[in-house]
């Protein structure tokens, strides 16, 4: 993947978004399975399905709040208020786990999902305002060059902190690992500001001047992003694709965290084993995506990369369904931890660059920020709902959710086979604003999907004629 060739401004940018992609995976590396062990190990599993639709509901509401803002508000400042707030959750966590015995058992157990749930939602906000820094940065033409090696950060981050996540414990308390997500959050705020500085230096900011942000214009705001994304048939189709995802990774995660929990005693034990996990999953999917992301993108497109990730679930749950167990339910998370951010990775991102600049933050925070979420909404309330009907002991509800995988898994598939018309659409659409800038991004995109069209069939042709000799030779 060349980047030399668009210059030194990009090549500074990209190695700053590398950076803080790293960190903010580095960080959740090694501090979620540090939360995860201690959160399963202190509230047991039976609260986890209302710990997941809970989860689900907080991300959904920060990013329904952060919709007025999205487009709006410079991204810049929304990536460093929201890593400073998280920063403070990190902290009001630890204060918690130090300070048990000022809590009953019933307000620490309340406290703690509490926060967690604040741990997996905030997160979400500096993600999509990450990105959304990223795309209009960058045009889909330096995209398909630039974005599968943004993306070899959070494979590289998060194997650097899966493997701290397996060492410390060995040597600290589980809460150690909570610390070093508040450190790389602190490093990258310092990162973000010294990027700030950069986009105006090199004229790339989309700095606003300042103007008074009243409850009006946030809900003209909320309205023009909610008008947009009901009148596109890819939005439309891409929230099926969100939706769905969120919701197959909650019934893959209740199934891997019950049975983690049947296998494992200490969250110390849980944490170690999550941490190999993540480092041998994520090594595996930043070599695909170091050698063959680039090159997949530019073969397959963005929208044919919408149908591996559905597909290999659905195999994951059958092989899950003929052999239950720790591997077979690993080995869904490898699968999905692997395509999702390769392949799917690169098709989501640059996808969001055949959105009319205007609008994207706001498509963007819609679609992962509280479509993305209700997903998860779904499936935990699908979990809690089986758990309440079941009335045979002796099956256990993870037992029968890969029955549940395969509905959601094949609904998912099906929205992103609908994806392959749409999406041309919306490049069209796009491409007849009168901005020069959405119209070179519109072009670039259909370039990409051309390049692929035109491989495959120059492929094919390949293969006929090789077919047509061996007919000729008598093969």
């Amino acid at each position: 993947m060349q980047i030399k060739k668009y210059g030194r401004p990009l090549l500074v940018l990209s190695t700053l978004f590398w950076l803080i992609l790293f960190l903010i995976n580095f960080g959740h590396g090694a501090g979620w399975s540090g939360v995860y062990s201690i959160l399963i190990k202190k509230i047991n599993t039976e609260s986890l399905s209302w710990f997941f639709l809970f989860s689900a509901l907080g991300s959904f509401v920060l990013n329904l709040l952060l919709m007025g803002f999205a487009d709006l508000l410079d991204s810049e400042k929304l990536v460093q208020i929201s890593f400073i707030g998280f920063i403070g959750v990190l902290a009001a966590d630890l204060a918690v786990l130090d300070a048990q015995t000022f809590f009953s058992p019933l307000q620490y157990k309340y406290l703690l999902i509490f926060l967690a749930v604040l741990i997996i939602s905030v997160p979400s906000v500096f993600i999509i305002q990450t990105w959304n820094l990223i795309n209009n940065t960058f045009s889909p033409k330096s995209a398909a060059d630039i974005y599968p090696l943004l993306t070899t950060a959070p494979l590289i981050g998060s194997i650097a902190g899966g493997f701290a996540a397996h060492r410390l414990p060995k040597y600290f308390q589980t809460e150690s690992l909570v610390v070093t997500w508040g450190v790389c959050i602190l490093i990258a705020v310092v990162i973000t500001a010294v990027l700030t500085r950069l986009l105006k230096k090199y004229n790339i900011s989309r700095h606003r001047t300042r103007e008074k942000i009243g409850p009006k214009k946030l809900a003209a705001n909320f309205k023009e992003g909610f008008h947009y994304y009901k009148s596109s048939s890819f939005a439309l189709n891409l929230s099926l694709i969100f939706m769905s995802f969120w919701l197959v990774c909650t019934i893959i995660d209740f199934c891997y965290a019950k049975t983690l929990d049947k296998t494992y005693t200490t969250s110390e034990e849980m944490a170690s084993f999550y941490g190999g996990y993540t480092t041998v999953a994520n090594v595996t999917a930043l070599l695909i995506q170091t050698f063959l992301g680039s090159k997949l993108l530019k073969i397959t497109g963005v929208r044919s990369g919408f149908l591996f990730l559905p597909g290999s679930q659905i195999i994951c749950f059958v092989v899950i369904l003929f052999s239950p167990g720790l591997l077979p339910i690993v080995a869904a998370m490898f699968m999905q931890t692997l395509i999702g951010m390769s392949i799917q990775s690169n098709s989501v991102q640059v996808s969001f660059n055949i959105f009319a600049r205007a609008v994207r933050g706001k498509i963007r925070t819609l679609l992962e920020g509280v479509i993305n979420p209700l997903g998860g909404v779904i499936g935990s309330v699908a979990i809690i709902i089986i758990g309440k009907l079941q009335t045979n002991d002796s099956v256990s509800v993870e037992r029968i959710l890969p029955y549940v995988g395969i509905l959601f898994s094949g609904i998912w598939l099906l929205a992103a086979v609908r994806i392959h018309k749409s999406y041309l659409r919306e490049a069209e659409k796009t491409a007849s604003n009168n901005d020069d800038q959405d119209q070179k991004d519109a072009g670039e995109a259909l370039q990409i999907e051309q390049s692929a069209a035109d491989f495959w069939k120059n492929l094919k042709r390949k293969i006929l004629k090789t077919k047509n000799n061996d007919c000729r030779n008598g093969k």
